[in-house]
């Protein structure tokens, strides 16, 4: 499969990770790197140290929020456009992740040709990090006591499903009042309001997939592999990461380090 992941011009040393780590644990697919709010020729470096393998692709300015830092329409602008334009089966990877291990296997764990990663936990429920409005404009307030699903690491194969699903995830984010407000804000409805605050993409990926029936089951052995363990254990500090399987380690950059880096691969 080939990957997909997105850029502002300081994460470039986090994407040189990723993608090094991709290449060594991956079969020699595409990496198709989006970015925005970087200067161009420091984008140089990637045609430097992968000639030939990295696809750069800038991210449109198609609304306002578009290049928000803190309101993630750029990850949605990636994946449309990488899905529908570019790759027949693609992995959506955050930046400062790492894969650690090998990715051979990934394919078998698609259902209906994607990988969607839902939380448990029940502080992790929709109605506590996504607004009202959001619910509302949508059209999915049915979904307030479904689990989030983690927007870091998502998979797609080519199928007309995906490709109606990814499209609607994109028009519907063109919305500010979907989109926003970014996730610095805290109690976005109000002081006594359920909501904690919106996740942005995250809080539309986990509606949609309830509004178009796509839900995964929480699956230990793929959430071993592929999950965010970090999130988990922020929730329940009895869980205790299984390293020996994991394949994507998420959020490098959070500890000043880079596990590829450091040799482990």
């Amino acid at each position: 499969m080939d990957l997909c992941t997105v850029i502002s011009e300081k994460f470039i040393p986090q994407a040189i990770n990723l993608i090094s780590s991709y290449k060594i644990n991956s079969f020699d697919q595409k990496v198709y790197l989006y970015y925005f709010n970087t200067n161009p020729h420091k984008l140089e470096i990637f045609h430097k140290m992968f000639p030939g393998q990295v696809v750069l692709r800038e991210v449109h300015p198609v609304c306002e929020h578009a290049l928000m830092p803190r309101v993630f329409f750029y990850k949605v602008y990636a994946i449309n456009d990488c899905l529908l334009n570019h790759s027949d089966a693609m992995i959506y990877s955050d930046s400062a992740s790492c894969f650690i291990s090998k990715t051979t296997e990934l394919e078998n764990d698609l259902v209906d040709g994607s990988l969607f990663l839902p939380y448990t936990n029940v502080r992790l429920a929709n109605q506590y990090w996504t607004t009202k409005k959001c619910f509302e404009k949508v059209g999915a307030i049915d979904a307030e006591l479904m689990p989030q699903y983690w927007a870091g690491f998502q998979a797609y194969q080519r199928t007309p499903d995906n490709v109606e699903f990814v499209t609607q995830f994109f028009e519907y984010m063109k919305d500010p009042d979907i989109a926003m407000p970014e996730t610095t804000v805290k109690k976005p409805d109000g002081e006594n309001e359920k909501c904690i605050e919106h996740r942005c993409d995250q809080s539309l990926l986990s509606i949609l997939i309830h509004k178009y029936g796509r839900h995964q089951h929480f699956d230990i052995h793929k959430n071993e592999r592929y999950g965010d363990w970090q999130t988990i254990i922020s929730f329940d500090s009895s869980y205790v990461p299984n390293f020996e399987k994991m394949v994507l380690s998420p959020r490098e950059s959070k500890f000043g380090q880079y596990r590829f880096a450091r040799g482990v691969s």
